[in-house]
């Protein structure tokens, strides 16, 4: 079946001597992997960048229900996102969103809010001026809205948050996983929309509970890197 859609790409990986397997979050069709023939050959009119993380687009394809990976007819990049190529803290960024979306999706599934919430993230991330530091943590935070297990009972004055039930408590002497005290307070400020700013080192602990928090809901972020390149600039 022929289709056309805007698509987000998310990764790729080299495939023969010259093509590439691509995950690509459709609209249409959900996450699919797409091999991409040729496409490392200097002459192709499909150009790499293409397929790099986040990058939007619109395809035309085929797809086969019963095959794995499937064929583009089409791609073309939708909107200017040149000066972004320059920009190392904002391709990091795109790297990591791509990373953590491409571990929680399934293929085959059709999820259009999510979609179109990454979509907007990316066209936000492309035309800042200026990039919270606190990025990744709100990303992670958004997204875990569309996975049903966003935290509970942010406006109770309650010191910590229990990681495996996803809610705010006082009592720490029966958990196992939970943030501390500490970085509860920042957890729910960035969870009440406040605009704080949070120490490197809580930081960097605070975005490593959160891929805990995602592992205990069922959405483990196995082999994460992109996370290390962020907290490593410091800023």
């Amino acid at each position: 079946m022929k289709y056309s859609s805007r698509a987000i790409a998310l990764s790729y990986i080299k495939h023969g001597e010259s093509s590439v397997i691509a995950k690509i979050f459709t609209e249409e069709k959900g996450l699919q992997s797409f091999i991409i023939k040729g496409v490392r050959n200097k002459k192709s009119k499909k150009k790499l960048g293409l397929f790099q993380a986040l990058q939007l687009s619109n395809i035309n394809a085929t797809y086969l229900s019963k095959k794995s990976l499937q064929y583009l007819t089409d791609i073309s990049l939708l909107n200017s996102q040149t000066q972004e190529g320059i920009n190392m803290k904002k391709n990091f960024l795109s790297l990591f969103v791509a990373e953590v979306t491409s571990k929680i999706l399934h293929e085959n599934e059709v999820d259009k809010p999510l979609f179109q919430f990454l979509w907007n993230l990316k066209n936000t991330l492309a035309t800042s001026n200026k990039i919270d530091p606190n990025f990744p943590i709100i990303f992670m935070i958004d997204l875990s809205k569309y996975m049903g297990f966003y935290p509970l009972n942010k406006k109770e004055s309650r010191a910590y948050f229990n990681l495996e039930l996803g809610e705010f408590t006082n009592n720490t002497q029966q958990l196992n996983y939970y943030i501390n005290q500490k970085n509860s307070h920042y957890f729910k400020a960035l969870l009440n929309k406040q605009k704080i700013t949070i120490p490197y080192s809580n930081r960097n602990q605070l975005l490593l509970d959160l891929i805990d928090y995602y592992k205990l809901q069922h959405h483990e972020l196995k082999n994460m890197t992109s996370h290390l390149i962020i907290e490593s600039l410091r800023a």
